[in-house]
C-alpha cells in the first residue's frame, strides 16, 4: 500500500475489529431474537438488501457506462467493479434471508385477501413460486455481474443495454417480493422505481466512498476534481428524483385514498414513526440538495464524503422505514436486534474493504474477473 498504510500492520488491525465488529454484531442479532424473532429477521433482511443494493447499484453505474461509451467515468471504473464483486455473494444471501423467513410474510399463512380482483395477488404470494423467483434473481445478478466484470474487456454497448433491463426488472421484483409484500394488502406501482432510485442513489455515494478511500490508501490522482464534480451533479439529480419519485407516491396515495394504500402511511406518518421519516428524506433529499448545490461543494473531497455518508445511513434508514414497521409495534424499535445489524453490515463493509483482492483491485486497477476476487 502507500505511505498511509505503511505495513501490513495497518492492514491486520482493521481486520481484527472488522471481525470484531462481525462477532459483536452476530451476538446482538442472536440475543435480539431472545426477544423477537421477527426483529431479528428484519434486520437481516435489512441488512443483505442494503449490502446487495450497493452491488446493484455498482452494477448499474458500469452499465450505463458501457452502454454510453462514457469517457469520464473510466477512472472510477476500479471501485465500481469492487461493488459489482460483492454481488453474486451479497445477493445470494439476500435471497436465502428472504427464503428463510417466509413464514413472517403474513400471505405465507393463507390468502392474503378474497374477492375478485385479489386472485393474481393470492396467485402470485405462493411459497413455491416465491422461492423460484428469489433463485432467478439471484442468478440473473450473477450472471450480469460476470458480464460487467469479464477479465480484460469492456462490456458492449448491446450487452449493457440487456444488463439494464436485467437488473431493473430483478430489482423490482426483489423490491415487490422481499419488501413490499411484508404488507400485502398494501401495493404501489411505483415501488419498483422507488426501489431503482434508492439503490442507484446509494450505489453512487458507496463509489464515491471508495473512490475516497482509494485515494486515502494510495495517494491515487486518476479520479480528480472534474470526475468528483460529475459525480456530485450525479448525487445531486439523483436525490432530487429519489425525492420526487416518494413524493408522487405518497401524493398519489393520500389524494386517492384508498383503505388498501394508505395504511402504510399513515403507520410511518404518525406518532414516533414520524420523526424517523423526516429523518429518513432529510438524509436522503435536504443534506444533499442543499450541501451540493453550490459547485464548490461538489470539488471537495471532505464535503462530498460527508454527503455520501449521510446517503449510505439514509438508504439504511429508508430500509428501516420499509421493513421494520409491520415486523415491531407502534414505535421504532431500537435494541440488540437493531444494534447487531448495524454492527455486522459495518463489520462485513470493513472486513470486505481490507482484503487483499480488493486492496489489489484499487491499487492496481486488475479486473475483478481475475482470481482472488469472487464474481
Amino acid at each position: 500500500m502507500t505511505s498511509t498504510f505503511e505495513s501490513e500492520r495497518d492492514l491486520a488491525v482493521l481486520r481484527r475489529r472488522a471481525t470484531g465488529l462481525i462477532i459483536v454484531g452476530l451476538l446482538g442479532l442472536v440475543v435480539g431474537a431472545l426477544f423477537s424473532t421477527e426483529r431479528a429477521w428484519g434486520n437481516l433482511l435489512l441488512i443483505s438488501c442494503l449490502l446487495s443494493g450497493f452491488g446493484v447499484g455498482g452494477a448499474f453505474f458500469l452499465a450505463f457506462h458501457g452502454a454510453t461509451g462514457a469517457r469520464w467515468s473510466v477512472p472510477l471504473l476500479p471501485a465500481a467493479r469492487v461493488l459489482v464483486g460483492t454481488l453474486p455473494l451479497s445477493g445470494l444471501v439476500a435471497g436465502v434471508v428472504a427464503i428463510a423467513g417466509l413464514l413472517y410474510y403474513p400471505w405465507a399463512r393463507g390468502p392474503v385477501a378474497h374477492g375478485e380482483t385479489f386472485w393474481f395477488k393470492n396467485a402470485w404470494l405462493s411459497s413455491g413460486f416465491f422461492i423460484g423467483r428469489t433463485v432467478v434473481y439471484a442468478l440473473i445478478w450473477t450472471i450480469v455481474a460476470r458480464w460487467l466484470c469479464r477479465p480484460r474487456s469492456t462490456p458492449c454497448a448491446g450487452r449493457s443495454g440487456l444488463a439494464i433491463v436485467l437488473l431493473a426488472l430483478s430489482l423490482s421484483g426483489a423490491g415487490f417480493d422481499w419488501i413490499m409484500s411484508l404488507e400485502p394488502l398494501w401495493f404501489s406501482t411505483m415501488f419498483g422505481v422507488y426501489q431503482f432510485s434508492s439503490v442507484f442513489l446509494s450505489g453512487l455515494a458507496a463509489l464515491v466512498l471508495l473512490a475516497a478511500w482509494r485515494k486515502y490508501c494510495e495517494s491515487d490522482q486518476t479520479v480528480g476534481q472534474d470526475q468528483l464534480h460529475d459525480m456530485g451533479k450525479m448525487l445531486f439529480g439523483f436525490s432530487s428524483f429519489w425525492m420526487y419519485i416518494w413524493f408522487s407516491q405518497y401524493m398519489l396515495i393520500w389524494y386517492v385514498n384508498l383503505s388498501e394504500e394508505i395504511p402504510y402511511f399513515i403507520s410511518r406518518m404518525s406518532g414516533l414513526w414520524q420523526p424517523v421519516s423526516l429523518l429518513n428524506l432529510g438524509l436522503n433529499w435536504v443534506i444533499p440538495f442543499f450541501v451540493l448545490a453550490p459547485r464548490p461543494a461538489k470539488r471537495n473531497w471532505r464535503v462530498m464524503v460527508y454527503v455520501c455518508v449521510a446517503l449510505v445511513v439514509g438508504r439504511w434508514l429508508d430500509l428501516y422505514v420499509m421493513i421494520l414497521p409491520p415486523l415491531s409495534s407502534d414505535y421504532p424499535p431500537c435494541g440488540f436486534a437493531e444494534l447487531g445489524g448495524l454492527l455486522l453490515g459495518a463489520g462485513i463493509i470493513l472486513r470486505y474493504l481490507t482484503t487483499d483482492q480488493v486492496t489489489a483491485v484499487l491499487t492496481r486497477e486488475q479486473p475483478c474477473g481475475e482470481p482472488g476476487v469472487a464474481v
